[in-house]
């Protein structure tokens, strides 16, 4: 297990910011919804938060490879945490409109198109390969677990605190992978 020890505070770190990212996500499109009432906008929200995913799939796997992960893992976080500092500053400040926030949704979804790459690139290069399939099911136990909790605790944390205070989770967990 020592030589798990790296893979594994990486992990919690991503784990932590995973979760963050999850809330915040979940949070602004639920914003949307009761902002606006429109089913379309809610479609396009969806959509803004996939099109960079789905399109830079086949060119960032090539490019994670050449660049250095963890910096790569760091920059993607930093860059989500800054659009969602901005979001923070403009749900305080009341001057918040719907096109802040798909532009926030789609430089989150930009930051999260390097992420998940290059975590998943450097899980294979920092696990034992006899450790490898637990981890990849710990990695798919850990994205359908936040798939399934963050709609219902991001509704229960929409109804106790403003948004900019959930926003806040996704920064201060993003700072923590960050530092990790």
């Amino acid at each position: 297990m020592r030589s798990m020890r790296p893979f594994l505070t990486l992990w919690t770190g991503q784990v932590f910011s995973l979760i963050g990212s999850q809330l915040a996500q979940f949070a602004l499109i639920w914003w949307l919804t009761q902002e606006t009432g429109s089913a379309t906008v809610l479609a396009f929200a969806s959509i803004v938060g996939l099109v960079p995913q789905v399109i830079l799939g086949p060119f960032v796997g090539p490019l994670i490879d050449r660049w250095n992960r963890k910096r790569t893992m760091i920059v993607a976080d930093a860059v989500v945490a800054l659009s969602t500092t901005v979001l923070v500053y403009l749900f305080a400040t009341d001057t918040i409109a719907v096109w802040h926030v798909f532009v926030a949704l789609f430089v989150r979804a930009l930051g999260g198109a390097f992420h998940w790459p290059a975590m998943t690139a450097s899980t294979s290069l920092m696990v034992p390969p006899q450790y490898l399939t637990r981890v990849q099911g710990l990695n798919q136990i850990l994205n359908g677990g936040l798939g399934i909790a963050s709609a219902p605790l991001g509704a229960l944390l929409l109804s106790l605190f403003p948004m900019q205070n959930i926003l806040m989770i996704d920064i201060v967990t993003a700072a923590l992978a960050i530092v990790i």
